[in-house]
């Protein structure tokens, strides 16, 4: 992070305690600076004795203490600002080189995919008749998307594809090229709104190859296994029953950003004043964010139906890879 302004300034001054210690700290070095209540009290009764901590300098003891913690504070915001991930488009993100296995280059084309299907959901045509959602009549945003997102992304694509040709196995060689013409096709459309490109549809079986291909490879990512290990040792000794990492760090390790971890508590138990530490322990050892989503007992039902919602996850006990149909 650079504090090239303002803006920058005030976010590492903006408090967020990380823990209970610095909240403790600042609690305890406020009662000290301020008139102790309380030793008044006890000193009512000892009968001209006084107490105090460290006589007339307990207000700087309790200003010493709340300096220590804000320092502490400032120190934790700054490498968490350090780390913090800001949105680019999945174009600018490349790595075009030549990969040396099928599944690198399907891992690299993936999360352009996914967001030419992100923007595609969300504001283009939704007219097929399986949408349910109230026909988007309003496509000013698609139209500008299209150019400045979706057609850069496809040329990236095509891009990796032809500078990794000879990694593509025979039997998906007639859907990549499919791709291509479909991103030749589309480009021409999106310039030439009379060409029709509807003999160059996107081959619904390309992200498909591209999941499975990618899940593969990242079966065997050393990264991914580091981070399996360290969340199983963080929570061996903790009252948690079940856990499992989901999203796209299980799919394309080398692309992600953050790490999206469910835990079931086994018993309504106070889990949030460790799972702080966790977190910034773990920004620190990965530079990615861990995002944890609890379930208490009462909520199991709750805890079933978001581990079916999400198939591709390793678990506690072990990794489990589940193909998208």
């Amino acid at each position: 992070m650079n504090l090239n302004s303002a803006t920058d300034i005030i976010k590492l001054l903006r408090p967020k305690y990380y823990n209970t210690l610095t909240r403790i700290l600042m609690v305890a070095g406020i009662a000290l600076l301020s008139k102790p209540v309380w030793i008044d009290i006890l000193n009512l009764g000892l009968h001209g004795w006084k107490l105090s901590i460290i006589g007339e300098f307990d207000w700087l003891l309790g200003l010493i203490i709340i300096i220590l913690s804000l320092t502490y504070n400032l120190i934790h915001r700054y490498i968490d600002l350090k780390y913090e991930y800001n949105s680019t488009p999945a174009f600018e993100l490349v790595n075009f080189k030549t990969f040396k296995e099928f599944g690198e280059l399907c891992q690299e084309i993936l999360p352009i995919i996914k967001d030419n299907e992100y923007i595609f959901l969300n504001t283009g045509p939704n007219s097929d008749s399986e949408n349910l959602d109230t026909l988007r009549t309003d496509l000013t945003m698609w139209e500008k998307l299209k150019i400045d997102a979706i057609i850069p992304n496809n040329e990236a694509i095509k891009k990796l594809i032809k500078e990794n040709k000879s990694l593509i196995p025979k039997t998906h060689e007639e859907i990549f090229n499919e791709m291509l013409l479909h991103i030749d096709a589309f480009r021409e459309h999106v310039a030439n709104p009379k060409f029709d490109y509807s003999e160059y549809q996107f081959p619904n079986e390309f992200p498909k190859i591209l999941i499975e291909e990618s899940l593969l490879f990242a079966s065997r990512s050393k990264q991914l296994k580091k981070i399996q290990n360290w969340i199983s040792n963080k929570f061996h000794k903790k009252n948690i029953a079940n856990w499992f990492i989901f999203g796209s760090i299980i799919i394309t390790p080398r692309n992600a950003h953050d790490v999206d971890l469910a835990l079931y508590v086994s018993e309504d138990s106070d889990v949030y004043h460790f799972i702080d530490e966790i977190k910034f322990d773990f920004k620190i050892k990965f530079k990615l964010e861990l995002h944890i989503t609890i379930f208490f007992p009462k909520d199991y039902e709750e805890y079933k139906l978001f581990s079916s919602k999400n198939p591709i996850k390793i678990e506690k006990n072990g990794q489990k890879f589940t193909l998208v149909n």
